[in-house]
C-alpha cells in the first residue's frame, strides 16, 4: 500500500514537475535552471502529501531535514541529467528519461531513511 500512495504521490508531483519544466523551457529557459525551479516546486508538495498520507509520519525536524538532505540530492541529480540528456536529445524527453531514475531514488530515500518506521 505504502508503494501504491508514494506512486501516486509521485505522479502528482512528477505532472506538476513536468508541466512546469516544459512551460519555463518554451519561455526559452535553459534546461538546467528550469529543472531547479520545477523540480523545486515539487520538493513542497511532494513532503507534504509523503509524510501525511503516504508514511502517515509525524511530524519532526529531523524528518524535515533528512527529507530536504534526500530530495535535494535527488534534485541534484536530476538537474545534472537532464542537462546531460539534454545535450542529446530534445530538453522535455531529457526530463521525461530522467523520471523514472529519480523515482527510485527518491522513493528508497524516503522509505528507508526519511520515514523509517522507529
Amino acid at each position: 500500500m505504502t508503494t501504491a500512495r508514494f506512486a501516486v504521490v509521485g505522479a502528482v508531483t512528477t505532472t506538476l514537475d513536468v508541466v512546469l519544466f516544459t512551460g519555463l523551457v518554451m519561455m526559452s529557459l535553459a534546461a538546467a535552471p528550469a529543472n531547479l525551479l520545477s523540480y523545486s516546486t515539487g520538493i513542497v508538495v511532494s513532503y507534504q502529501l509523503n509524510r501525511t498520507w503516504t508514511f502517515r509520519a509525524g511530524r519532526s525536524y529531523a524528518q524535515a531535514v533528512k527529507f530536504g538532505v534526500s530530495t535535494l540530492t535527488g534534485l541534484l541529480l536530476s538537474t545534472l541529467l537532464v542537462a546531460f540528456l539534454a545535450t542529446l536529445i530534445p530538453a522535455p524527453a531529457a526530463k521525461l528519461v530522467s523520471v523514472p531514475v529519480i523515482f527510485v531514488w527518491n522513493y528508497l530515500m524516503a522509505r528507508l531513511w526519511v520515514f523509517q518506521a522507529s
